[in-house]
């Protein structure tokens, strides 16, 4: 039998709910996870995510230093963290004596830079800022503030390529496990959103819908912006500690693709699209007509749902099953990716699809556009992220029978 690149365990914080069950039987419900923030009243639009907080500091588990070197959302990230090991039945034995890696899909911490400058500002006698701030304040403050708490001793990495990033963090893991220079890695998307600054840039573009988030809708006018954290655990198939554990996989992730515009920041590019996913389909090994459901990237924009919605038309003379969540989740930015995935082995153990609960219309009528519950068992779900600066990232999650 072939080698297979497997996941063993997912973990997800996001409007939709505070872990992989919960966020699996709201969207099912077709749940709104959005709502109306009054603490951004200075924004073109207030609708975004409502991500709930976290349970608990973990001061049972951190040191004092690890606590306060931890940026705020990074406790969503300890918590998706735990959830997908307890899932893949990864012991702190086995972080700390194995070659275990971690790549984290993260571009931004507005809050601790924003609290570095009011601190600095309001505070004139004395602007020495706490020690820790630096390593809170850095891109990488997620995947180097888990190595140290995890132990890791394999690749800590964190990929900066903005909504595409959660697509090529795992991407770069398949390639790791199939080259054989790891063991196992833990994949993280994390968007920070408990802070009011953290997209105050991106609504300054007008792409937030003040109302209403319709994916592939005839009424679409814009995104929602939403955040929280997700995680996949990776590892190959011939791993001895799966026999050993007698571990139970989810999922395979069998192709991996990606493409760049090389044109305009901000213009998405169908025919890249197309190239990022077939691509990933030729990586898995399969042809078009093997996959069976698209996971959209769908924001709900005008451009961008257009671009995507022609990229798939292109590729499948017959349309297979789109799925598109964000305007029940949220578009999730840096952590996107990694929640498409956690999302499709929801899909593939249930059965189910999940539906564009809150599209009127659909505008394109050669979409194959999921627009109620639908019972069906996918074989090979392909999933899109794509990110500003025009980069594309697409990969396959397959049932792990095929």
């Amino acid at each position: 039998m072939d080698k297979k690149i497997l996941i063993t365990g997912t973990g997800i914080i996001s409007a939709m709910g505070r872990n992989t069950r919960e966020v699996a039987m709201n969207l099912y419900k077709g749940k709104c996870g959005l709502h109306h923030d009054e603490l951004r009243d200075n924004y073109n639009s207030d609708l975004c995510g409502n991500v709930p907080s976290w349970e608990e500091d973990y001061h049972n588990i951190l040191t004092r230093a690890q606590h306060e070197c931890m940026p705020l959302h990074g406790f969503y990230v300890l918590e998706v963290v735990l959830e997908a090991l307890k899932k893949a039945k990864v012991s702190k034995e086995f972080l700390e004596n194995h070659n275990v890696s971690i790549i984290v899909s993260n571009d931004s911490e507005c809050y601790e830079s924003k609290d570095v400058v009011f601190h600095v500002k309001k505070d004139i006698s004395n602007r020495r800022l706490p020690v820790t701030t630096l390593f809170r304040s850095l891109n990488s403050t997620i995947s180097m503030n888990l190595a140290s708490i995890l132990h890791i001793h394999g690749l800590s990495l964190t990929v900066s390529a903005a909504c595409a990033g959660g697509g090529h963090a795992i991407g770069l893991a398949k390639m790791l496990l199939d080259s054989k220079q790891t063991e196992m890695v833990i994949v993280i998307g994390a968007q920070e959103c408990a802070s009011r600054y953290c997209m105050e840039a991106f609504d300054a573009l007008g792409a937030f819908s003040p109302d209403k988030v319709q994916p592939f809708g005839k009424g679409r006018n814009g995104l929602a912006p939403s955040g929280g954290a997700a995680c996949i655990i990776l590892e190959p198939s011939d791993s001895l500690r799966l026999k050993e554990e007698k571990v139970h996989s989810i999922a395979s992730l069998s192709g991996y693709g990606f493409s760049s515009n090389g044109k305009a920041i901000t213009t998405p590019d169908s025919y890249q699209e197309e190239v990022s996913m077939l691509k990933a389909i030729e990586n898995a090994g399969l042809d078009e007509g093997m996959i069976d459901v698209v996971l959209a990237h769908a924001t709900g924009t005008p451009m961008g749902d257009e671009a995507e919605a022609k990229a798939i038309e292109n590729i499948f003379p017959i349309c297979p099953n789109v799925v598109a969540t964000k305007g029940m989740t949220g578009h999730e930015c840096w952590m996107a990716g990694v929640s498409q995935a956690v999302q499709a082995t929801i899909m593939l153990t249930y059965g189910r699809l999940f539906h564009a609960a809150t599209t009127e219309d659909n505008a394109f009528p050669h979409l194959n556009l999921v627009m109620r519950p639908k019972w069906y068992s996918p074989h090979h779900i392909l999933c899109n992220a794509f990110g500003f600066g025009g980069t594309n990232s697409s990969f396959v999650i397959s049932n792990v029978k095929c």
